[in-house]
Parts: structure tokens; sequence; C-alpha cells
């Protein structure tokens, strides 16, 4: 069954940990990492996330044209770029649904500076700040409905199991 799940949350937040479990080809699931869009600008300022989550939503309908199923994750600090991809998967008439990842900002800081990449050097923390700042502004402002997702109190598994039984 071709499927969309959405996961939006805080950086470190175990987004993207849930989305790989997804990813299989064989099966015609994709990760859609709507940060690897980024790399396409020279510069993150906050005029260029419209054309980011544009480049992505246009890959989200491209792989529900193909029949895929997409795990489409990110941080998604304007919720009104959740919508524009609910939009898509609407015209599909394809299930959806759509996540919020809920850490602590203690926890979120703490798992910046310890994530996959930092102790090797290939990545910097974004800092304790900078992670304070997108907490708030997805503080306050939720996407309408999203289901929550309790990644500091739940393990991976538990998540991936919480997720798939609201496709049951």
């Amino acid at each position: 069954m071709q499927k969309v799940i959405i996961i939006r949350g805080v950086t470190a937040s175990g987004k993207s940990t849930i989305a790989k479990h997804y990813r299989n080809f064989k099966n015609k699931t994709i990760w859609l990492k709507i940060d690897n869009f980024k790399d396409f600008f020279d510069t993150l300022d906050s005029e260029i996330r419209v054309f980011i989550h544009g480049a992505a939503n246009t890959s989200l309908e491209y792989f529900l044209k193909e029949g895929f199923s997409v795990v489409m994750e990110g941080v998604f600090q304007d919720p009104d770029h959740v919508q524009q991809a609910v939009d898509i998967i609407k015209k599909y008439d394809i299930p959806y649904k759509v996540f919020q990842t809920k850490v602590s900002l203690k926890t979120l800081q703490e798992r910046d500076r310890v994530r996959e990449g930092v102790p090797e050097g290939c990545r910097k923390p974004l800092g304790d700040e900078e992670i304070a700042k997108i907490f708030a502004v997805l503080e306050e402002n939720p996407y309408p409905n999203a289901i929550f997702l309790d990644t500091e109190n739940q393990s991976i598994d538990e998540c991936i199991t919480f997720i798939d039984k609201q496709f049951a």
C-alpha cells in the first residue's frame, strides 16, 4: 500500500533515524530529506526556504506518480510547507500522516553535541542557541492535527511501531 509519512521536528529529534528505517527501494519506499535540498543554495536565508520546500515537493509529486511510498522529513519551520506537501498527497488520494517529534530542549541540545559525525569531526553542532531558536519556532507554530512522537522517552523501534499502527 502506497503511503506518505511526514515527520516534522527539531534538529537531533530522531527524524532521520526513523526515516532511514523505512527507506527500501525494493519495497518502493524512499526517504525524502528536506535538508538535502539546502545544498542547492549558497545561503540558508529564510527567503530561500520556499525554494527548498518547492524542490522537495516537486520530488514528492514525482515519486508519488511513480508509485513510491515516501517518508518526508524536515524541520518545517513554517507549517504551511507541510500543508503544501499534504495538498500534493491529497491530489493522489494516498493515505498520509503528519508526525511531530516531541523532545525536551535540554535533550535536543545534548543530542546536538554528540550526534553522528560530531565526535569524528565531520559535523559541527548547531549549538544550544540555534537549537533553542528552532525549538521555539516549532513550539509556537504547530501543524494542526499532527500526531506526536515521543522520541525522548520511546525507543526508535517503539516510534516505528507507533507510526505503523497509525496506518493499520
